[in-house]
């Protein structure tokens, strides 16, 4: 899925898991990696590493991989300290994330960029041990890793992969609830189709916007990403976080039929809450209150970040142990407003559109920029390649309509209806 620069960054999912074993003396380790791709774009990329310890605790530890081509950089990190020398990368922990419990996990993530083709990186190691098995005892040392029991999927070489054969598909329960209007039945079978070639782990990725909304119960918190110099005030803090409740309804809306729930969804109204706001310079916001959380100079990726303990992109454990003020203050999606933002950006991590688009758009019925990329949160392709709907515009077709139509609703739905069995619906 590829972005023209009018509209930024696509949400491309590509993620596999890798496991291993590990050999620190007089320990059982072992480790599985989690690589992922949530968006991506002509020349550049957003990556998410977790790994999983599955061993005894580690105290301290330094990811490592290669990159299949010389032409991926990366350009900026988080949540550990990252060193790239040619096509080696090595990203170590930080004082806050180096002890990973038995079971735990941790997540990293950068941003990059390649030439031609940007392959996933097929071999991780943790403290320099390959991640290649299970756990092991190293009382009696193994003199190689163990061969993994199946061969991982192939790596993607470009923004829009065709892998040779499908994956495995996982078809929606005998008796599920499928009644699009009939004009629409063929084109939303080749959207699913294209997206089961085209997404690298489209069934095993977890943390689409359907995965955030359960893990909190019905309800999603934001972090303001306040990428700009210019102030703000009370009333607009208020107006934003208004703004964010009506626009994201208007995507849960597309679950009901005259306000009843289709194919066993389970929420009427979702509670949108702006917990926090990350800024450069405390004075830029013009309020005394304490009714959200403030981050100042909290700096990643060039601009202000909510912390990273409370961040369920950096924690998908549902772990906030770390997080000031505990689980409640955690953030599910950032809202990254940029200054001179052009388009905009979705994935799992959230939604980046211009400051000034958005803060000049705060009373308007349809923001349709953000409420396209709160479609790439949960899931939805782009359609920069190909067009399931000739001469006819849907807001997922970038530039096409702005509003969410009739096929961008069930498109919302075939995406539900494939993943509500993970949520016991």
């Amino acid at each position: 899925m590829r972005r023209r620069a009018a509209w930024a960054l696509a949400c491309v999912f590509v993620a596999f898991s890798i496991v291993g074993v590990l050999k620190p003396a007089y320990a059982a380790v072992g480790c599985r990696v989690a690589y992922a791709l949530p968006s991506q774009w002509p020349g550049g990329f957003q990556a998410a590493i977790t790994v999983t310890n599955l061993g005894d605790p580690l105290d301290g530890w330094t990811l490592g991989f290669t990159f299949p081509d010389p032409s991926q950089k990366i350009s900026q990190g988080w949540s550990a300290t990252w060193t790239q020398s040619g096509q080696s990368v090595a990203a170590v922990a930080t004082s806050w994330n180096g002890l990973i419990a038995s079971g735990g996990t941790v997540s990293v993530g950068f941003t990059g960029t390649f030439g031609s083709a940007n392959p996933v990186p097929t071999t991780f190691s943790i403290n320099g041990i390959s991640c290649v098995g299970s756990t092991t005892p190293t009382t009696a040392p193994t003199t190689s890793p163990t061969a993994p029991p199946t061969s991982p999927p192939a790596p993607t070489t470009s923004p829009t992969p065709r892998p040779t054969a499908s994956p495995t598909t996982s078809l929606p329960p005998a008796g599920d609830v499928w009644n699009p209007p009939s004009s629409l039945a063929q084109p939303l079978a080749a959207v699913w189709s294209h997206e089961e070639q085209t997404y690298g782990d489209l069934y095993g990725f977890k943390n689409y916007g359907w995965d955030q909304l359960f893990a909190g119960g019905g309800a999603i918190n934001y972090c303001v990403r306040w990428d700009s110099a210019a102030h703000v005030t009370a009333a607009q803090r208020d107006a934003v976080a208004a703004a964010l409740q009506r626009q994201y309804q208007k995507w849960m809306n597309q679950m009901l039929d005259n306000g009843v729930a289709w194919n066993n969804w389970p929420y009427q109204q979702v509670p949108v809450k702006v917990v926090g706001w990350a800024v450069r310079d405390r004075t830029q916001l013009e309020w005394t209150d304490t009714s959200v959380d403030i981050y100042v100079n909290n700096i990643r990726e060039n601009a202000p970040q909510c912390a990273e303990p409370c961040g369920r992109f950096f924690h998908q454990d549902g772990n906030y142990s770390g997080c000031p003020g505990g689980a409640s203050h955690h953030y599910d999606h950032s809202l990254w407003l940029t200054a001179g933002f052009g388009g905009g950006a979705g994935g799992d991590w959230g939604q980046r559109i211009g400051s000034e688009y958005f803060m000049s758009n705060l009373t308007v019925d349809n923001i349709h920029i953000l409420l396209h990329e709160i479609g790439h949160t949960y899931g939805l392709d782009d359609f920069y390649d190909w067009d399931p709907l000739p001469g006819q515009g849907f807001l997922m077709k970038a530039g096409s309509a702005t509003s969410i139509t009739e096929f961008d609703k069930w498109m919302f739905r075939d995406f539900w209806r494939h993943l509500k069995s993970r949520y016991g619906r």
